[in-house]
């Protein structure tokens, strides 16, 4: 058996090493804070519901702020499995004869699609955030001191806990996976420069 060399073009090798240290980086890095931040909405789901009850007002409003922050976590998956195809893509940068063009059209393909996915999920999670903050307020401001044990033992999910503020790290988390992805997208867009130079008019 032959073992057929590829002559890779240097610009092109060194923007394929560039995109696969970014995605090993960002990889992890989203992937360890999507993680955390769906197991923790997922355990504070079960048990504010638990305690509130099917019956209770404040069971229904605590739901939009988890689809918010659901949607903004199912869209830092999306972006999880985008960025494993970016690894792929670097490595058959190397395994295949590309152009220096050709390798900053499928460069700009992948990053205009990374960005899309967690500009949306940035969004969701910021209104997800203002949601949850206001419905925090909302408990500090209407808590009222309870004057018998039945009635404190009933206003006990209105009095701020220390679940809600894992909800605001959680969705915290969401917000920093994106923000990850974003700064990595555009940071490689300095090898579209080196393998498309704009051209000099005068």
């Amino acid at each position: 058996e032959f073992v057929v060399k590829v002559k890779v073009d240097p610009v092109v090798k060194e923007s394929s090493v560039l995109l696969r240290r970014l995605s090993w980086f960002t990889w992890w890095s989203q992937l360890i804070l999507t993680t955390v931040s769906g197991v923790t909405l997922l355990f504070a789901r079960n048990v504010i519901g638990a305690a509130a009850g099917p019956s209770s007002p404040s069971g229904a409003a605590v739901l939009p702020n988890f689809v918010l922050a659901g949607t903004s976590i199912a869209l830092s998956f999306g972006s999880i499995f985008w960025t494993w195809a970016n690894k792929r893509l670097a490595r058959r940068l190397l395994s295949k004869p590309t152009k220096p063009l050709q390798a900053a059209s499928m460069l700009r393909k992948s990053i205009r699609v990374g960005v899309t996915l967690n500009l949306f999920g940035m969004l969701t999670s910021l209104i997800s955030a203002e949601q949850i903050v206001g419905a925090l307020a909302i408990k500090v401001l209407t808590s009222a001191p309870a004057r018998t044990t039945v009635a404190l033992i009933e206003s006990a999910n209105n009095y701020l806990q220390p679940l809600d503020i894992l909800v605001v790290q959680a969705n915290t988390n969401t917000i920093l996976s994106h923000f990850t992805s974003l700064a990595a997208l555009l940071y490689l867009t300095r090898s579209l420069k080196k393998l498309d130079p704009p051209s000099d008019k005068k």
